[in-house]
């Protein structure tokens, strides 16, 4: 149940990020996170139910299947999210800066920033979805 809310959470969260943008991009990447947030949800379902990961024994093919299901997924999530925060808050700075040498460095150490965000991420998503099993 918490994996479901914080995908909820996470849908919202990338609604209100997109507030402003037209309606079809609104909607096309609302569209893509939900059925794959459903495929996500639904894969790890059949994996803890195919290798019993919620009852002993375990076997380890179980924990290198969620592994990869979790570690794939987590490329589906987080760079779209990047491109996304990037453009929003690019497409923002580009509004407030006039100067443009001022801008590029702006956008520089802001890219900077999310990257180091974004690697950060695939370990809390893991986290998250994964857990700490071996």
């Amino acid at each position: 149940m918490f994996k479901v809310i914080i995908l909820i959470l996470f849908l919202i969260l990338i609604y209100l990020l997109l507030l402003k943008e037209k309606r079809i991009v609104r909607i096309m990447l609302i569209l893509y996170f939900t059925l794959l947030s459903v495929l996500f949800l639904t894969g790890i379902s059949k994996i803890t139910g195919e290798y019993h990961l919620y009852q002993g024994p375990v076997p380890h093919e179980g924990f290198r299947a969620l592994g990869d299901w979790v570690g794939t997924f987590s490329y589906f999530f987080i760079i779209p999210v990047f491109v996304v925060v990037a453009y929003v808050t690019f497409k923002f700075a580009k509004g407030i800066i006039q100067n443009n040498r001022v801008r590029i460095v702006v956008y520089l150490l802001w890219l900077m920033f999310l990257l180091a965000v974004s690697f950060i991420s695939f370990f809390i998503f893991t986290l998250i979805f994964y857990g700490f099993a071996p």
